[in-house]
């Protein structure tokens, strides 16, 4: 089983426990001062102020607390860093219809402060009238650096035996090596929203070193305000991309992967040919062959 100790001080101590308050368990440990277990991980809070992680994930989780141990609960309960960082996230690999997009944009300290009152958080959560208003604002404000595999690019590189998270992964890593350049800032703490294994990651992208200031995070967007704002500004050339194929094929495409969407696939397909979807769609999707039996 893989475990990290972490030796803390007080402030980092009592982040710890908020952090993971809600998923909190019971404690029979008489030298535990707190544990809880969430995601594949159990994580244990010492009173001599160690902190042991246990677990398939005890490494990713451990990271959040060796990079970065500043946090703030916000109005809406999530917990969001203050220090200056990188953040990558990708959007559109739910959606049968539109491409891939990877952003990766950098706050500073004082960005972070002006723009927390915009209410910024995980783009799924918020409208795409939402994301039209606020993402030009963070586009004209942030160092950022974007990504876009449209789909006959996509496909192509499925049927050439790519796997979705090769895919993110080798996106992610150019996308924040190419900030890094433009902002000229390697020592920047970085966060990407996790979708594999740190050493998956590794594999992918054949660069061990990459990941010795990289914090892989799940629901990172709820915690990094870098990995929010990324998040928004890829959703916001989602949107774009997926208006542009909306107006090439006269119809307003749908957005995700519902039964909606199937027959959708059925009309194109009826009007266009089979091959439209090549040009429009993620093949591997389970969609395509449903809309082949429509």
């Amino acid at each position: 089983m893989e475990y990290v100790t972490l030796v803390v001080d007080e402030k980092t101590k009592q982040s710890i426990i908020d952090y993971y308050k809600e998923h909190e368990v019971k404690n029979n440990n008489p030298h535990a001062l707190f544990v809880a277990k969430t995601d594949g991980v159990t994580i244990t809070v010492y009173k001599t102020n160690k902190v042991l992680f246990q677990g398939k994930n005890a490494e990713t989780e451990a990271r959040i607390f060796t990079a970065s141990s500043t946090f703030r609960s916000s109005q809406n309960d999530s917990v969001m860093s203050l220090q200056p960082s990188i953040g990558s996230d990708e959007v559109g690999t739910g959606d049968y219809f539109g491409p891939v997009v990877v952003c990766a944009a950098y706050v500073d300290e004082k960005t972070s402060q002006e723009l927390r009152s915009l209410g910024l958080r995980d783009s799924k959560t918020l409208s795409d009238e939402r994301i039209h208003a606020v993402a030009p604002i963070l586009i004209s404000r942030l160092p950022h650096s974007l990504l876009v595999v449209r789909n006959e690019q996509y496909n192509e590189l499925v049927e050439g035996g790519m796997g979705l998270n090769e895919i993110k992964a080798r996106l992610h890593y150019e996308a924040i090596n190419q900030l890094r350049k433009k902002i000229n800032r390697y020592e920047v703490p970085v966060v990407i929203d996790q979708f594999c294994s740190v050493t998956q990651f590794i594999r992918y992208t054949q660069d061990e070193s990459f990941v010795q200031n990289v914090m892989f995070v799940t629901k990172a967007e709820n915690q990094f305000l870098s990995v929010a704002c990324a998040s928004i500004i890829a959703r916001y050339h989602f949107l774009q991309e997926l208006k542009k194929l909306s107006d090439w094929v006269d119809t307003p495409l749908q957005k995700g992967a519902s039964h909606l969407v199937d027959e959708q696939g059925k009309q194109l397909v009826e009007r266009y040919g089979l091959e439209i979807l090549r040009k429009v769609a993620k093949l591997h999707f389970k969609n395509t062959e449903k809309i082949k039996k429509l």
